[in-house]
């Protein structure tokens, strides 16, 4: 880029900025999004309002790029230390990040009846990992019509579940953060012990489950299921995305609970059902989300060493997951 020249007309310096920003490559555009959106973020969570007590620029910056990553990892308190306004403020981080910037910028302009340029469209088949444009709005509508049904599904049986011990309002912002933290994989939590005082409540347990496991999977595989309506049409991808989700899930619970089960501190002093139910929780949710209904620290070291490899291992391709592609770990 050439520096700046002040006798050159001030649009024409737009101009050039213009065209040197188009020239970047698909990934560069990507990486910037991604940036921008972590940096409105940084700057909402250092506002006063959004916190109880002073919070620093690194904090704020770590708690956003933990929210647009959705990584989970928190230096504060999210429940004590931000304000309801911080929280939402997170929240919206990470349901920006795990759905992508991407699928809202691309419905929007086709909503509106913006044609994409050529550089444009290959930002976005790069953001979707799809080579034909007319599949990849198909599939941002898609992706946004589902999210909106499974959380807003999540979200109404989390109320009902909170309602009676918590009340209305209070039952209302717990679901809506923890159907956002659910679905996108985050693990962002409104207590320190995350979901350990729920550890024997069947609701939240399958509803928690159910939104990290389908946010994980990904959104070609619900695409596909919805399609075919059938499991000999369905493509090969869904099918190991599948398979192996199942597999993974069954495995794991079978070890953690078989590793567990002899320890007072974790499922030892508990019901078979209740074992069994946190087993569970405990399987599903180190491979993408975060959440735990036990102690960490009390957890064998054998359980703690399978919780790694299951983060390790990830979700499906085009999902809120992080971690490996589940297609991709298995053809490696």
């Amino acid at each position: 880029m050439k520096p700046w020249d002040p006798h050159v007309l001030p649009y024409k310096h737009i101009t050039a900025a213009k065209k040197n920003l188009l020239n970047l490559s698909p990934p560069a555009v990507l990486f910037l999004g991604f940036a921008l959106l972590i940096a409105i973020g940084t700057v909402l969570l250092k506002l006063p309002i959004a916190s109880h007590s002073e919070t620093s620029w690194l904090q704020s910056i770590f708690t956003a790029t933990s929210a647009v990553t959705v990584t989970g990892l928190v230096l504060l308190d999210t429940g004590t230390h931000f304000t309801l306004f911080g929280q939402i403020v997170i929240a919206l981080l990470i349901q920006a990040g795990g759905l992508g910037f991407m699928t809202f910028a691309i419905v929007a302009a086709v909503s509106l009846g913006a044609k994409l340029g050529i550089g444009q469209q290959v930002v976005v088949q790069e953001a979707f990992n799809q080579t034909n444009l007319e599949k990849v709005s198909y599939i941002a509508k898609y992706v946004l019509i589902y999210s909106l049904f499974i959380e807003l599904t999540g979200f109404i049986l989390l109320v009902l579940t909170w309602f009676n011990e918590l009340g209305l309002s209070t039952a209302i912002h717990q679901a809506f953060f923890y159907t956002i933290s659910a679905f996108n994989n985050a693990g962002f939590a409104l207590s320190s012990n995350s979901l350990t005082p729920y550890f024997n409540n069947l609701s939240i347990n399958l509803v928690i489950t159910a939104l990290v496991i389908i946010g994980g999977i990904g959104f070609l595989v619900l695409i596909d299921i919805k399609k075919q309506k059938s499991w000999h049409k369905l493509n090969v991808n869904t099918k190991i995305v599948l398979l192996s989700t199942f597999i993974i899930n069954l495995c794991a619970f079978t070890l953690i609970w078989i590793l567990e089960v002899k320890s007072p501190a974790t499922l030892g002093q508990l019901s078979i059902s209740d074992q069994a139910l946190t087993a569970w929780f405990q399987a599903v949710s180190p491979r993408t989300a975060g959440f735990n209904t036990v102690p960490i620290e009390e957890l064998t070291q054998a359980t703690t060493t399978l919780m790694i490899l299951l983060m390790y291992i990830g979700g499906g391709s085009l999902s809120t997951a992080s971690g490996q592609k589940l297609a991709l770990l298995l053809f490696s």
